[in-house]
Order: structure tokens, then sequence, then C-alpha cells
């Protein structure tokens, strides 16, 4: 009898690479294509246009520098994360700093590799931050491990002084509600969702919508992808 089980391929995952410097960008491309058999599916050398085309083509992972002509790389991740909240983000950068590892840690970053580095880390960090891991370069491990007890320490704080009510509001306004649809929904006044709004943006210590949206994708009270 024949055997008709066919094997099916598993897909290669998708890449984006955001890097303003053609030879720099060129280099990734030979690596992701050649060596790991990645799809780069688009690249750009400006912030703004990298955000466009990401959103647009919606890749597996994204290899960004942090110094590019027009917008920082921090402002890149802070306007990804609102609308792609699960993109796998490496930043492959010459810039080593305390600030840059607080920025990974805030925008939920996989990976970050300098540019210094041999090519082969380059490559084992696309191949395990494809497999849904995290690699960040020895030049950042030691300050990211004692920012990350920090914050996680803050992060549980927070969560625990928001009440339940307060939790239910902040997940209606990642949801985009008004104060009136709130209201509504949860038959309180517009005054009494609107206090409600004000003590809970104080107790994240975000000063608008955007924080808000960030904190409740990030500790997972709502994905965006489930209104779809």
């Amino acid at each position: 009898m024949l055997n008709c089980t066919h094997t099916l391929k598993a897909k290669a995952p998708t890449v984006m690479v955001i890097e303003d410097q053609t030879s720099m960008c060129e280099l990734v491309q030979r690596l992701v294509t050649d060596e790991l058999n990645y799809e780069v599916i688009g690249t750009a050398e400006k912030g703004t246009d990298g955000v466009a085309k990401t959103i647009d083509l919606k890749p597996d992972l994204l290899i960004l520098d942090m110094h590019l002509p027009d917008i920082s790389g921090s402002e890149v991740l802070q306007r990804l994360r609102l609308e792609m909240p699960r993109l796998r983000v490496l930043i492959f950068s010459s810039k080593v700093e305390r600030q840059l590892a607080r920025i990974l840690v805030k925008e939920g970053v996989y990976g970050f590799v300098h540019k210094n580095s041999k090519v082969a880390e380059l490559r084992d960090a696309l191949l395990r931050i494809a497999q849904g891991g995290k690699w960040f370069s020895s030049e950042l491990n030691n300050t990211l491990v004692e920012i990350l007890k920090n914050r996680e320490s803050r992060v549980d704080q927070m969560t625990g002084a928001l009440t339940e009510r307060e939790r239910e509001i902040a997940i209606m306004i990642a949801k985009s509600f008004t104060s009136k649809q709130v209201a509504c929904a949860l038959n309180i006044s517009t005054k009494t969702a609107e206090n409600h709004r004000t003590n809970l943006m104080r107790k994240l210590g975000v000063h608008d919508i955007a924080g808000v949206v960030r904190f409740v994708i990030r500790q997972g009270f709502y994905d965006p992808r489930d209104d779809n």
C-alpha cells in the first residue's frame, strides 16, 4: 500500500529590518536569508517609514537600530507596541548604556546584539528569538537583571494597587471606550468614570491614555487581536 502522508514544511519566519546604514542592512539581510533561510519581507532606512511598513507587512521578527535619521528607535518601539504588542523585536545597535537597558525592558524587547559582536552571535540571537526565547549581549546582561527585578516588583505593586473596578475600566480604555461609554456600561455617572480613570492613571504613573493601553496589553489583560 502506498503511503500518501505528506510532511508539511514549516513556514520560514518573516523579518523586517530598520537600519539606516546600507552596508549593515545588506549584511543583516544576507545572514537572515542565506544562513537562516528566513524571509526578509521589508527594509527601511527611517523610523517613520519602518513603522508604516512593519504594521503593513506584519513580520514575525523586527531587527531595529536605535540610531535613525528621523525618529529614535525607542519612538519606533512605542508606536509599534500599540499596533503589534506581540511583535518580536531584536535591537541591533552600537549604543550600550543603562538608559538603553531601561528602554528594552519598558518596551518588551526580545533581545539586543551589539554591532561589534561576531556575526555568529546575531545568528544565534535570531534563532533563539524566532523560537520565542530572548537573547541579550553580555554588555547588557548584568544591568538587565537588576532592572528586570526592580521592574517586576514595581509592576506587581502597581497591579495590586488597582481596584477591580479600576482594572475593569483600564481594559475598557484599552478598547477605546470613552468616559461616557464606560459610565453607560457600568451604570455609573460620567464624572465617576472620569474619577476612576484619573485614579488608575495616577497609580500606574502614566500621563496619557497610551500609557494605560500599554500597561493593559503588557500585563495580558487584553489583546487587540482578539477583537479581529
